[in-house]
C-alpha cells in the first residue's frame, strides 16, 4: 500500500537534528525543511513543540531593538549637532 500525505513517521533523533538546524545553525525554516526533506509546516511544528523557539525569537527581537536604538541614537546626534550650530549662529552679536 502506498503512503499518502501525512503518513510519514520520523524518529526523535531525526526531528531533533532538523530542529537543531533552525535553532543552533540559524537556518531559515524553509531552507532547513528543504535540506532534511520535510515540509515547512512539519518542521515549524517540530520547532514549536521543542520549546526552543522562544530563545531564538528573544534574540531576534533583541537584535531588532538594538538596530532601532542605533537608528534613534544617530538621529539624536544629528539633532544635537544642528542645535549646537544654531546656538553658535544666534549667539553671535550683530555688527
Amino acid at each position: 500500500m502506498a503512503r499518502g500525505r501525512g503518513d510519514h513517521r520520523y524518529d526523535d533523533a531525526f526531528k531533533a537534528e532538523a530542529v537543531s538546524l533552525v535553532i543552533d545553525k540559524k537556518l531559515t525554516l524553509r531552507k532547513a525543511a528543504t535540506e532534511v526533506g520535510v515540509s515547512y509546516e512539519t518542521l515549524r511544528t517540530w520547532v514549536e513543540a521543542s520549546g526552543r523557539r522562544a530563545a531564538v525569537q528573544e534574540t531576534k527581537s533583541d537584535q531588532q531593538r538594538i538596530k532601532e536604538l542605533e537608528r534613534e541614537n544617530r538621529s539624536l546626534r544629528m539633532e544635537r549637532d544642528i542645535l549646537k550650530e544654531a546656538v553658535g549662529i544666534f549667539s553671535q552679536r550683530p555688527k
